[in-house]
């Protein structure tokens, strides 16, 4: 992993960001928090998000001492070879994890919203492959990617959006505070976790041009998303009523159906096809290249993309334990709280740890 020879700039490396964010969006965040806060869930996706932004801004600022160094790198300079194996493996065990289950709800879910009536596992399979020749062409690649198409996917909601605001109705944000001020509050917190994609920002920094570009992409690539979230759970709330609205299984997806500009017109739901198969597959290859890199930085190997299939096949066979995509859901929401502990509270530990120690040898 050698920063110059790969490497890219401040649109690739937020669009990776902004699309590892608003992936939860598209799936089913709006319902869960309705189900939550009632019509106050964009509320509690506006604090959620502020309070990520300031753990953003935390994070850059103690990579200040460690300029382009992921956070295994990190942890090895804490803890020598030990650390950097431990660190590697926690943050492994995760982005399996997660690889997984997205493979599984994006075969599923790929299956029940269009119109062609493909099995699971065969949509699963072809999915793995496409996630599979990506990976092929590296972390570089799959960033290029990300920069060509999640502008595409921001435009296609940004329109989804728009088009429903002839469906908004003001009366659906009423209560303002929901199920209650305290339940906001606190669901605004607990939903902190929800960015266990920050991951990312501790492994992306070596393949980033410069530390002044890595840092307007994180920020950037952050208040972006914010932005999304917040903007497209508003609209969900507007246009759908508690307790309806807690109740939709892929809010946008529904959202889209609903919309129509006159009598005579079908509503625009083929648009979501696209957005959700493109935003998947990103996501798939992203993780599928990191765990490959990572396996690769651990065993010190030049052939990493060795790794490449057999890392699939573990995708694939985890993401199949589950028996129904309901149970893959519940699963991953149940096991949150341990996702966002690897995710965000081991790397930032081990930055702080690390951090400390420089600062007591100056």
């Amino acid at each position: 992993m050698d920063n110059k020879i790969i490497s890219f700039g401040k649109y690739e490396t937020a669009s990776i960001l902004i699309n590892a964010f608003i992936i939860k969006i598209l799936l089913g965040l709006p319902q869960l928090l309705c189900q939550r806060v009632g019509s106050a869930a964009w509320i509690v996706t506006l604090v959620s998000g502020l309070l990520f932004l300031l753990f953003v801004a935390l994070i850059l600022k103690l990579y200040d001492r460690f300029e382009n160094k992921n956070i295994i790198q990190i942890a090895e300079l804490l803890a020598g070879k030990p650390g950097k194996w431990i660190c590697a493996v926690l943050i492994l065990l995760p982005l399996l994890f997660k690889g997984a289950i997205t493979l599984r709800l994006a075969a599923d879910t790929i299956n029940l919203i269009t119109p062609y009536r493909i099995p699971s596992l065969v949509t699963a399979v072809l999915v793995g492959i496409v996630m599979v020749v990506t990976a092929y062409r590296g972390v570089e690649g799959v960033a290029r990617m990300h920069a060509l198409l999640v502008p595409v996917i921001i435009a296609a909601l940004i329109f989804v959006a728009l088009a429903s605001i002839s469906s908004f109705r003001l009366s659906n944000l009423f209560p303002f505070w929901g199920l209650g001020q305290s339940a906001v509050w606190k669901e605004s917190f607990a939903s902190f976790s929800i960015y266990t994609d920050a991951i990312y920002i501790f492994l992306l920094y070596p393949y980033v041009k410069s530390k002044r570009l890595f840092r307007r992409a994180c920020v950037w690539g952050t208040i972006l998303a914010m932005v999304i979230q917040t903007g497209i759970v508003f609209s969900y709330v507007l246009t759908t009523q508690y307790p309806e609205n807690a109740a939709l299984f892929m809010p946008v997806y529904q959202v889209s159906r609903i919309i129509q500009f006159d009598s005579n017109s079908q509503s625009i739901e083929a648009i979501f096809y696209p957005v959700w198969i493109i935003s998947s597959l990103l996501y798939l290859s992203l993780s599928n290249n990191f765990v490959v890199e990572i396996l690769g930085q651990v065993s010190e190997t030049r052939y990493e993309k060795l790794f490449i299939i057999p890392v699939a096949a573990v995708m694939f066979v985890v993401g199949y334990l589950p028996p129904s995509v309901m149970d893959a859901m519940r699963l991953s929401s149940r096991l949150t709280l341990l996702l966002a502990t690897l995710t965000m509270l081991l790397p930032f530990l081990v930055l702080c740890a690390a951090r400390f120690k420089y600062k007591r040898r100056d």
